[in-house]
């Protein structure tokens, strides 16, 4: 893609694809079916990881610097990567032999995963309210009032005086 703004939108729809293709799984579980977790597994990591690989470099081509991670971010960060590290336990387990339940490892991956994007979430919307507190609403060229107008609902300025 040549516009980077597309792919950066791209990039999203493809995390969002990548996150709603367990809709399918997650209903079929709960009407007592036992669908293949392999099944669902590649398309969710192609979405998942090429939609984030689509807006780093998005993100690159338009110029913008990468977010710092300090604060808030750090935190949701680890929680997404601790949900990520979860698997390595299951899938090591399975390895060895052990018979192991997905349940809790899907519980605790589940359960971390929305935490962290959750945190990620709110952050950014607790610091979009504190730059527009700070820097006042935008007032576009046409809409600044002028001399004389009126303000308000209608009643025209008070006279300094």
């Amino acid at each position: 893609m040549k516009n980077p703004q597309h792919q950066f939108m791209s990039g999203t729809l493809l995390i969002w694809l990548g996150v709603l293709v367990w809709a399918p799984f997650f209903v079929l579980r709960l009407s007592g079916e036992s669908p293949n977790l392999l099944a669902y597994l590649p398309f969710h990591l192609l979405g998942v990881l090429g939609g984030a690989r689509m807006r780093a470099v998005a993100r690159k081509k338009m110029g913008l610097p990468k977010p710092v991670k300090k604060g808030y971010r750090r935190v949701a960060h680890g929680l997404v990567l601790f949900s990520i590290s979860v698997w390595l336990v299951y899938y090591g387990l399975k390895l060895a032999g052990q018979a192991v339940e997905i349940e809790p490892f899907l519980n605790l991956h589940l359960i971390t995963v929305f935490s962290g994007t959750g945190l990620l979430a709110v952050g950014g919307i607790v610091e979009q309210v504190r730059k527009i507190s700070a820097t006042g609403p935008e007032i576009r060229p046409q809409e600044k009032p002028r001399e004389g107008d009126v303000h308000g609902i209608g009643y025209p300025k008070e006279e300094a005086g």
